[in-house]
């Protein structure tokens, strides 16, 4: 049975200092560092019912437009917030 841990994981600590939660990423992190799981787990069921309304091109575009809009502002966003993420980006 092969080891599903990572070797060198990544932990993400709030509440203070209460909780400490693994990650299974840098985004992951990030998610969880601002408290914000409930929120993309709300997004995503959304995001869900949304693409599943898709049954025309004209809907498709309309959704995809939406989208292209929401990771504009996520990335803007996490620009400002940390910077460290793009480091190597121009």
């Amino acid at each position: 049975m092969p080891n599903k841990k990572s070797k060198n994981p990544l932990f993400v600590v709030t509440n203070k200092g209460k909780d400490v939660e693994e990650a299974q990423g840098l985004f992951d992190a990030w998610i969880k560092r601002l408290g914000l799981t409930e929120a993309v787990e709300t997004l995503k069921q959304i995001l869900q019912t949304l693409l599943a309304q898709v049954q025309s091109y004209a809907m498709f575009l309309a959704v995809k437009e939406l989208l292209d809009k929401l990771v504009a502002t996520l990335e803007t966003f996490s620009k400002a917030t940390f910077p460290e993420f793009y480091f190597y980006r121009k």
